[in-house]
């Protein structure tokens, strides 16, 4: 049986934070392959960028990876009555992990069919911020249904996010935190940039 990891998001754009965190799950979890499943309308978020350049901006991030890899659902944002059917007849036979980062805990109780969810679906939490291990359990003790153990991991890059990338590239400042690759992509489509009115 396959241990498949599922990681969905905005990654607006991806980051060295997202590719971290899918690794060290990878490795705490044991699991064969990781999908980041982009979202196109996150819970929310607001004035995302189009799925199409999110996706382009993953695959050249997730090129070096053998066991990272992009899954394409119809589904606008994750949700369990949809989605989660979707991946269980994509995975059938497969052990199936739901990666979220610790910033998400408090908004979880609220989603409808969470515990479903988690019957069905092994968590891993990756630690945000300055967010203690034993906070975590906390909040993790709070979510509904009876679950199967969950993971917790240490992020990489915990302090690093995708909004305060963009607003250093809309600075018209370089982000060390973005690949090459993706800078060049991001430049090339005018992404994260203000659009200065020519004067003359």
């Amino acid at each position: 049986m396959k241990r498949i990891g599922i990681f969905s998001g905005a990654f607006d754009p991806v980051h060295q934070g997202h590719i971290g965190v899918a690794l060290e799950a990878i490795t705490q979890a044991t699991l064969d392959e990781m999908y980041f499943l982009v979202e196109a309308q996150p819970r929310r978020k607001g004035g995302v960028t189009h799925p199409a350049h999110r996706i382009a901006m993953l695959k050249l991030a997730l090129r070096p990876y053998a066991k990272l890899k992009i899954l394409e659902l119809p589904d606008r944002q994750f949700s369990v009555a949809k989605t989660l059917p979707r991946l269980q007849q994509r995975f059938a036979d497969s052990e199936l992990f739901f990666i979220v980062g610790s910033d998400m805990l408090e908004h979880m109780p609220q989603w409808p069919l969470l515990g479903q969810l988690l019957t069905n679906m092994r968590l891993i939490v990756a630690t945000r911020g300055d967010v203690a291990t034993d906070k975590v359990k906390q909040s993790i003790n709070t979510l509904p249904g009876d679950f199967k153990v969950t993971i917790i991991i240490n992020s990489p890059y915990p302090d690093l996010s995708s909004r305060a990338i963009r607003e250093t590239l809309l600075a018209n400042h370089s982000s060390p935190d973005v690949l090459p690759s993706i800078i060049s992509y991001i430049k090339q489509h005018w992404l994260y940039s203000a659009v200065v009115p020519n004067s003359s």
